[in-house]
């Protein structure tokens, strides 16, 4: 379990920071598709000279609705965005996803867990939608305007919508590991991405406006990418080692780690409400490292 919960953690960790640089990048769909279609071509190149990249048969099935999928969270992920702020739209994607992923889990996979891996989950949820509060405007007071303020925007349907796709393509992607290794699918799920995300890339600016990301921010791309592979990689090796629901629940530390980086790289506001939505998410991770 030890190496379940490493893997975990180091998924959130490269989560939270490639979203870090998406962030603070001028063009955040640029270099988020740039960044994918590195990520392709370098990952491809390193399978060729290895293992290779032949996908299972009995993964493609999966593999076709886990593409179908990140492609409909990247695009709800995007208009979340365009109508509500980060620390809006992040959280409750990310903290819905396992509620969902727990409801698939049980009805399409039969996937059943301790009370207290349930337990821990919910308390993760509560952690990641007290962190999307706006605590900032209200000074950290709670208030019933307060608890119903992340949906009287229309970006938290969005982000719900995310939520749904985020827990469809981890689900997919469970099924697909079991017939193909993780660091083989990886290079599939990243083709997918690069090939379904650019007719929505690709349409809304002309064709200089998209490669300006690229001239003249590729660190950052470059960098983006790199953490892009290894977080889907360590979540595709946890996926193959434990059950769905506890990996997606247990991504969902990125939130948390991601409003760190906020209040000490950004210099955002972080606030008493947000440390105890970190205490309940560690404890929940913990319940669900132990379940």
């Amino acid at each position: 379990m030890f190496t379940v919960f490493a893997l975990i953690i180091a998924a959130a960790f490269l989560h939270a920071t490639w979203n870090l640089f998406a962030k603070v990048s001028k063009d955040t769909i640029a270099l988020m598709w740039w960044a994918t279609l590195i990520g392709t071509l370098g990952y491809g190149l390193l399978l060729i000279t290895g293992p290779g990249i032949y996908l299972d048969s009995r993964s493609w099935l999966p593999f076709l609705l886990s593409a179908a999928a990140e492609t409909g969270y990247f695009v709800t992920l995007v208009q979340g965005y365009s109508r509500g702020d980060l620390s809006l739209v992040y959280p409750i994607s990310r903290g819905s996803a396992p509620v969902i992923a727990v409801l698939l889990s049980a009805a399409l996979l039969g996937e059943r867990l301790p009370w207290f891996g349930y337990f821990g989950i919910c308390l993760m949820v509560v952690g990641v939608y007290i962190c999307s509060l706006p605590v900032d405007r209200l000074r950290n007071k709670l208030s019933v305007s307060t608890v119903v303020a992340p949906f009287r925007n229309i970006a938290g349907g969005w982000s719900l919508a995310s939520a749904l796709f985020i827990a469809i393509y981890s689900l997919s992607d469970k099924v697909a590991v079991t017939a193909t290794p993780p660091i083989i699918y990886n290079w599939w799920v990243f083709f997918g991405n690069t090939f379904l995300w650019m007719p929505v890339v690709w349409r809304r600016l002309p064709f200089r406006g998209n490669f300006n990301e690229l001239r003249n921010n590729w660190r950052s791309v470059l960098v983006t990418s790199a953490m892009m592979v290894g977080a889907y990689v360590a979540a595709l090796v946890a996926l193959s080692l434990t059950s769905a629901s506890y990996v997606v629940a247990g991504r969902g530390l990125s939130v948390v780690i991601g409003a760190i980086f906020g209040a000490l790289l950004l210099k955002e506001s972080f606030g008493s409400v947000r440390i105890l939505a970190a205490v309940l998410m560690v404890t929940g991770l913990v319940l669900i490292a132990f379940a």
